[in-house]
């Protein structure tokens, strides 16, 4: 049988229960062998002036993941030069895992947002899409998607989940204002340990 395993990418700056959240309800849902968190080094679709350095974001992931059995990192991305583009990742994730079924976790948002992304036909080609689907309604891929890619509706899984608040943009803000990460209930408390030892969001 060969192994099944999703793909989690994120600017994960910070990560937080959410994400892990979203991990575990794929792994249950899809039955996965197991799931890859993948922290962007530059991602072209959400350039900020203010992302924290790649290496900080992927120490975070394995504090975030170090007592999941199931979940590993890859610096796939962060060790890429340039603009890193899904297709590609995916591309090469399938040369490491050969005849591995990928599953790619997104929200409905990215769904939405898809068509405008780098070749999301390649995309498809290389791994089904599991889409966290909050409100259990399933989620319909918009008009031109469907252009680009009329078969799409066959390579989507749903991963029914409750509604999450947390955001990584919320925590950051909170975190540069100066909030104890120890104090955060939504970071996992590796990721907090870490954040406050090394003082990542503090403006010194």
């Amino acid at each position: 049988m060969k192994s099944r395993i999703g793909v989690l990418g994120g600017t994960f700056d910070p990560p937080h229960r959410a994400h892990l959240e979203l991990a575990r309800a794929a792994r249950q849902e899809l039955n996965l062998n197991s799931v890859i968190f993948m922290p962007a080094g530059n991602p072209w679709r959400k350039k900020r002036d203010d992302l924290t350095s790649a290496e900080l974001r992927y120490a975070m992931v394995n504090e975030a993941i170090r007592d999941l059995s199931w979940a590993t990192s890859s610096r796939v991305e962060i060790d890429r030069s340039g603009p890193t583009y899904t297709f590609e990742t995916l591309e090469t994730l399938q040369v490491e895992h050969p005849g591995a079924g990928l599953w790619f976790i997104i929200g409905g948002d990215s769904l939405a947002d898809m068509s405008n992304w780098v070749q999301p036909e390649k995309i498809i080609a290389s791994a089904r899409l599991a889409i966290a689907d909050r409100q259990s309604t399933g989620i319909i891929p918009d008009a031109k998607l469907l252009a680009l890619i009329p078969n799409i509706s066959e390579k989507l899984d749903f991963v029914p989940m409750k509604p999450l608040a947390t955001t990584s943009t919320y925590l950051r803000g909170r975190l540069q204002s100066g909030v104890n990460p120890l104090n955060e209930a939504d970071l996992p408390r590796g990721v907090a340990e870490f954040i406050s030892r090394k003082r990542v969001y503090f403006s010194d």
